[in-house]
């Protein structure tokens, strides 16, 4: 018969639960590689454009490079979903819009109806009672948890996995962009200090007004395109921050309706 030393056995056990992990992100790494050098070659670029007094162009090219820098590889999703979310009500994600649909249909089915004098005139949802739906991938999901049984935590995950991606977009969106906004004002600020730099060293004798002028042009521009930039990526990256507080509350609001449906047994028939 063999005999374990226990307490040697367990300092065993806990030395392999507690070694580290010194593995690296290798996506996570290329992506920051990747933002590096995108942000580097962007600002040479931008450089061109600023000795030649493009400034415009060049204040342009660096909003770009800091987004490619702190994106790296996802600056196009991001670019893209903006335009998607500054011109358009529907989410991004086909998931989160299945859920919003799903989400007014039950607030519908589901709410106490008044007529004008504030008396009930349709009363609340009977248990057993069917609900129907309209019909996309999350509602046949509701169905299916409803028939089988299933308890709130189960449907809870059900409707997290049809949240969670697009949450994590337009959180991801709205931290890049919101960077970009507070770092094109401290661009636009060097090239101001640049300017004055300039003027500075170019006070003699036999300065004039014409000879200050590019100087000043240069302090002046710079810092108002920092900010025109600044509040442009502003703008947007508040656009992402709406929709995901309204996300927020659309998710919260669809999970109280599926414990109210399980807790009361109904019946979910999908509309076709």
């Amino acid at each position: 018969m063999f005999k374990f030393n226990g307490s040697a056995e367990k300092t065993a056990v806990s030395a392999v639960v507690k070694a580290p992990k010194l593995g690296v992100n290798q996506k996570g790494a290329g992506a920051g590689v990747v933002g590096l050098l995108g942000f580097v070659g962007l600002l040479l670029l931008s450089i061109v454009f600023f000795v030649t007094e493009n400034y415009f162009v060049s204040m342009a090219i660096i909003s770009v490079g800091l987004m490619v820098y702190v994106a790296g590889t996802d600056v196009v999703k991001i670019f893209l979903s903006s335009f998607t979310v500054f011109f358009s009500s529907r989410h991004v994600i086909e998931k989160a819009a299945c859920l919003v649909e799903t989400n007014d249909a039950l607030n519908k089915a589901l709410s106490i109806k008044k007529n004008k004098q504030g008396h009930i005139k349709i009363g609340p949802v009977a248990e057993g009672e069917v609900i129907r739906l309209p019909d996309n991938p999350f509602t046949r999901d509701i169905q299916r948890l409803a028939k089988d049984g299933k308890d709130y935590e189960y449907a809870e995950f059900v409707a997290h996995s049809y949240y969670t991606e697009c949450h994590e977009l337009y959180d991801y969106s709205h931290a890049n962009l919101e960077f970009v906004a507070d770092a094109m004002p401290l661009f636009g600020l060097i090239g101001t200090i640049i300017g004055l730099i300039a003027m500075f060293d170019g006070l003699g004798a036999n300065v004039s007004i014409e000879s200050l002028t590019p100087q000043l042009a240069l302090a002046l521009k710079t810092t108002l395109y920092g900010a025109v930039f600044s509040s442009v990526y502003k703008i947007v990256g508040s656009r992402f921050d709406q929709r995901l507080k309204a996300l927020d509350y659309d998710y919260e609001t669809v999970c109280q309706a599926i414990k109210v449906i399980i807790e009361n047994k109904n019946e979910v028939e999908v509309e076709i």
